[in-house]
């Protein structure tokens, strides 16, 4: 088989065999639906991860998925084609009545979770630690536990290199003591090493994760912000700012927005003042800032929450300490660390814990982070806590009244076969996109208090570079820029693991890694996040790849940088639901009555909801602590 590329595709290197190809039956996009179809089905533990049964109404397109890498993660990058199938299978109501042919598992559980990610973790962790002798079961729905805690593993020229999927960095916290201080619990490290850059990038200021650069520790990095005309200017905020093309009166007024406090501008308290209002009307009617600061903080905000400054309340941007409300200083002493493949590290650690067995090796975190993960003993029989893959539960209900039910009857399908069991008490640790739908007796109030809930998606893009030299010569590690894909990228000095002594040279791989929030200003906040979705599902895994490609070569020519020549892969994670986006009143409610997120966290019968989304800012340690609040709500009602 072959495949005509135009040249201009050529030029940027679509027709080279690289990653993106050479893990989906190892040929070009355009033959990938024939050769898949007749291919053995080899991804682990199961499933074919890229095609999809034509007569399936919810597929996605053959070309949509694209590669998954190597190691444990492959079959998993971002929601597979079959976790898209199932959601939209259950949103048309697929499963309004129970499935026919269900099987009777005959199980009984004390706790069953609904969710793999850290917060069904967490609820599995702290259900144990208060009920020693209980049994649980975490169900998800992807073929491997994290929720978005996941990576993506490259071999480039014989080294191994990795790049989150989702969840991404952790701060350290001095040890406490108390049920959360999950580092003393498991054993995780205090104290982390990163490779010094050597060779040509020898004193380069390399980020250690792919957040802090973008404005609380931008002083710290080597970061180059692209301006469209102009070039790069590196430091901008630091010695940079009269070389960008901004006029007098915009440098003015984002250097007095960096030093501003809002506790300058509102009554004591500020929350609930900062939460009756959108960011964008904090800045045009409190500070009267110009546009230009608004339509800077747009992707930033939106990559941390979702969408910009239009729909998300200005509570948050207090809380996040961005431009005019907190003085750019105030997180700038915080180290930021990141595992090779994001907070996947993290969530290894949480399952080595619950299940010894379950990853290859010792609690050392060289082993815990890279040891081979043992699928055939997440759910073998007898474990206190078991943990089903590929099971998308489509159906959660009391047996009997719930005032007087003793057990739940939870259904769930395993590639297209339903299922059920029944438990004692359940955690839905899912998000409320799909809870609205399988909880049966879903509470008025939980359901009204769901419908202002907003949700928007997120595209990850790792792209596996076969050297940086081309960094070296531009001197940036880390890039800013407005206008064609994305807003950002970087790379980061990896983690020293166990006795990994690695050499961080700019002649070696290394992996670029996009954050790009899909966000639609002007929309309402609950359109922008569908039109978005709109746009994720829509988009071919070529087209993407063309418009990376496309955007590497505009920031980084002038570097000596080819697509064609120095991209040894690239692989997408899509997450349709990546964020909750709380627009005003999300945080202290509204017309005295409480939060949406406080409605939700009240348990009906034996059922409750522990959530990241409920935190607002969804990240590990909220998600690991509304686990456990969900668990502890039920044990103690």
């Amino acid at each position: 088989m072959t495949h005509n590329f135009p040249k201009s595709d050529r030029e940027l290197g679509l027709d080279r065999p690289v990653t993106r190809r050479d893990f989906v039956c190892g040929l070009a996009t355009a033959a990938l639906a024939e050769a898949c179809r007749t291919a053995p089905n080899t991804s682990r533990p199961g499933g074919d991860a890229v095609g999809a049964a034509a007569s399936d109404p919810f597929a996605v397109g053959d070309g949509w998925y694209g590669p998954g890498g190597v190691g444990d993660y492959a079959a998993s990058h971002g929601n597979t084609p079959e976790v898209m199938r199932s959601a939209h299978a259950i949103r048309a109501g697929r499963f309004e009545a129970p499935p026919p042919g269900v099987q009777d598992t005959g199980e009984v559980y004390d706790l069953v979770i609904v969710g793999g990610g850290f917060a069904g973790l967490s609820a599995a962790h702290h259900f144990h630690r208060l009920r020693p002798n209980g049994r649980s079961l975490i169900l998800d729905n992807h073929p491997i536990f994290g929720g978005e805690a996941k990576r993506n593993d490259f071999v480039v020229d014989g080294i191994r290199i990795s790049g989150p999927q989702g969840s991404n960095d952790f701060v350290v916290r001095p040890p406490t003591g108390t049920p959360d201080d999950y580092f003393t619990t498991f054993g995780i490290p205090r104290d982390f090493q990163y490779e010094e850059p050597t060779g040509a990038a020898a004193g380069m200021r390399i980020p250690t994760d792919n957040f802090g650069f973008l404005h609380w520790q931008s002083e710290r990095f080597d970061v180059g912000h692209h301006f469209a005309g102009t070039g790069w200017v590196r430091d901008v905020w630091g010695s940079g700012l009269h070389r960008t093309p901004w006029s007098p009166e915009e440098r003015a007024a984002f250097t007095w927005a960096r030093a501003n406090d809002a506790a300058n501008h509102g009554p004591d308290p500020l929350g609930p003042w900062l939460d009756t209002m959108t960011v964008r009307e904090y800045y045009d009617q409190v500070l009267a800032l110009p546009p230009a600061v608004a339509a800077y903080i747009d992707p930033l905000l939106a990559s941390i929450i979702g969408l910009g400054t239009d729909v998300i309340s200005a509570w948050w941007g207090r809380y996040f300490s961005l431009p005019g409300f907190a003085p750019t200083t105030t997180r700038t002493d915080t180290t930021y660390h990141s595992f090779p493949g994001g907070n996947a590290g993290l969530a290894r650690y949480f399952l080595k814990h619950l299940v010894p067995e379950a990853i290859t090796g010792s609690h050392d975190i060289g082993d815990v982070v890279h040891g081979p993960v043992r699928f055939d003993r997440l759910d073998h029989r007898g474990q206190p806590v078991r943990v089903r893959l590929r099971a998308t539960v489509v159906r959660v209900e009391h047996e009997g009244a719930l005032e007087r039910s003793e057990r739940v009857r939870v259904t769930y399908t395993v590639r297209g076969q339903p299922f059920q069991l029944h438990a004692r008490r359940v955690v839905m640790a899912s998000g409320g996109w799909i809870n609205r739908h399988i909880v049966r007796e879903l509470p008025d109030r939980h359901r009204e208090a769901y419908e202002s809930y907003g949700h928007s998606p997120v595209l990850v893009a790792n792209v596996a570079l076969r050297n940086w030299r081309f960094l070296t010569r531009l001197g940036v590690a880390a890039a800013i820029w407005s206008g064609g894909f994305g807003f950002s990228c970087n790379i980061r000095r990896p983690m020293v693991l166990g006795n990994s002594t690695g050499s961080f040279d700019p002649d070696r791989p290394a992996v670029l890694t996009f954050y790009v929030p899909l966000f639609k200003p002007g929309l309402p906040l609950r359109a922008q996040g569908a039109a978005a979705r709109g746009e994720l599902l829509e988009t071919p895994f070529a087209d993407y790849e063309r418009q990376i490609r496309l955007q590497l070569n505009t920031l980084f020519a002038s570097g000596g940088f080819d697509a064609a020549r120095d991209v040894a892969g690239i692989i997408l994670n899509r997450w349709g639901h990546a964020y909750a986006n709380p627009g005003p009143g999300f945080a202290f409610g509204q017309r005295g009555e409480p939060s949406p997120s406080d409605i939700l966290r009240q348990p009906f019968g034996r059922i409750a909801i522990g959530h990241s989304e409920l935190h607002g800012h969804q990240n590990w340690t909220g998600a690991a602590s509304e686990g456990r609040r969900a668990v502890e709500n039920l044990l103690s009602s």
